[in-house]
């Protein structure tokens, strides 16, 4: 609590936000934080490489308000981190800040536990809008974006039949038609390998079938696909 020049009125001094990024590629991230740093109430404590920096910085004590981080990092996703994050630090906010911003990926970031996504295209003053808004507990998306989102949610709900899959499950099994391998999936998705092995066998299982093959031809006659 302080008082201002005249020494009349009392003011509080806002709490500065911090800031762990996460990219793969330096030029980026020093791109990024010159941005956040533009803003004097946002401060960048730390950089990671990749997402198991990430964690391993968080595990060490380095807690942050928001993680920007990119989808497509070595070793595990973003949306892989964005779930980890959920578990390890849950007053963290991810934001999922990428040039490949396809819906899918949107969908799976928020469904992982991200709070905000957008385009790396989007421009200075939406990213630092939209560190403020999930740093505020609130959600971002891209206004370019949100219709994109909109339209997958419905495709969606109409896609569900009764062999009961799951968003996720939908987005790996409408791919197998294409003979993509699960590695492929992954970075279309941008999720793990693992990842897409899971959703593929929960979804084999409730298709009926027993091998991808068979999944990718029910998916197109269903109209999966």
């Amino acid at each position: 609590m302080g008082e201002d020049a005249a020494g009349m009125r009392p003011y509080t001094r806002k709490a500065m936000i911090t800031i762990l990024l996460v990219d793969d590629h330096p030029v980026v991230r020093e791109g990024v934080a010159a941005i956040l740093r533009d803003d004097p109430e946002l401060r960048v404590v730390g950089e990671a490489s990749s997402g198991e920096e990430a964690l391993k910085l968080v595990a060490a004590g380095e807690v942050p308000d928001v993680v920007v981080l990119d989808v497509r990092l070595p070793g595990m996703s973003g949306v892989d981190v964005c779930g980890l994050l959920r578990q390890r630090a849950p007053r963290t906010r991810a934001i999922v800040f990428t040039s490949f911003p396809s819906e899918a990926i949107m969908l799976e970031a928020f469904t992982a536990g991200a709070k905000a996504f957008l385009a790396k295209e989007s421009g200075p003053a939406a990213l630092r809008t939209a560190v403020h808004t999930v740093a505020a507990g609130d959600t971002y998306i891209d206004p370019r974006l949100a219709n994109k989102l909109v339209a997958l949610a419905t495709k969606g709900r109409r896609a569900k039949g009764p062999f009961g899959l799951t968003m996720q499950e939908m987005r790996v099994v409408e791919l197998l038609p294409r003979g993509l391998t699960n590695v492929q999936i992954g970075r279309e998705l941008g999720v793990s390998e693992q990842t897409v092995k899971s959703h593929l066998y929960s979804a084999m299982r409730k298709l009926r079938v027993s091998n991808r093959a068979q999944a990718a031809a029910l998916a197109q006659r269903e109209g999966l696909a």
